[in-house]
């Protein structure tokens, strides 16, 4: 018999792979073998996650031979989900054909599944926090022209949500996430 997250993924469309759980950050070579046979990838982080997440991933790739190009890291301090930074990965995508594999939260994974969406890729996702619910979500929220805008989009065709990584995130991030879920309730009735 199906658990609830197994019955999730055969009934979605686009996320195939979800796991969740103390160390399945260590399975990540492995989930994007499975996913992208004999592609390459680019890891997508700012530079908080890559310190948390992404030096990992990084490792574990080149360790089971998988071709990288060089992470993008954005080092901007306080970044938001801005349109500027869509430019700005559009652009590097678009010199290349890697899988973009998103290490971060909710602004690092909406900058990504948004800009493989516009550059026609896959991708897959690291979380580093339990900030939000939208990892699996076919929208991305980014501030355009003055405006905080959802974006249609491609769902990541795999998620890695370690618990060891996710439970050292800031205790505020943690309570954002609740509060992101706890107002689904009322925002969707308002809808």
């Amino acid at each position: 018999q199906m658990n609830k997250v197994e019955l999730a993924l055969k009934n979605t469309s686009q996320t195939k792979e979800l796991l969740l759980g103390e160390g399945v950050i260590a399975q990540t070579a492995s989930v994007f073998h499975k996913m992208y046979p004999g592609q390459k990838a680019i890891i997508i982080a700012d530079k908080t996650t890559y310190e948390v997440a992404g030096n990992t991933v990084h490792t574990l790739l080149e360790k089971d031979e998988i071709k990288q190009e060089e992470p993008y890291i954005f080092d901007e301090h306080d970044m938001h989900a801005e349109w500027k930074y869509i430019e700005r990965l559009d652009e590097r995508l678009s010199e290349t054909d890697a899988i973009p594999i998103a290490v971060g939260s909710g602004t690092i994974n909406d900058l990504v599944k948004l800009s493989a969406t516009l550059t026609r890729r896959p991708d897959t996702c690291v979380a580093t926090a339990a900030s939000m619910d939208g990892y699996t979500s076919y929208g991305a929220s980014i501030t355009k022209d003055g405006a905080k805008q959802t974006f249609s989009c491609s769902a990541p065709k795999a998620v890695i949500a370690d618990l060891e990584i996710l439970s050292t995130a800031p205790m505020e991030m943690t309570a954002g996430g609740y509060a992101d879920l706890f107002a689904k309730i009322p925002a969707g009735a308002d809808w």
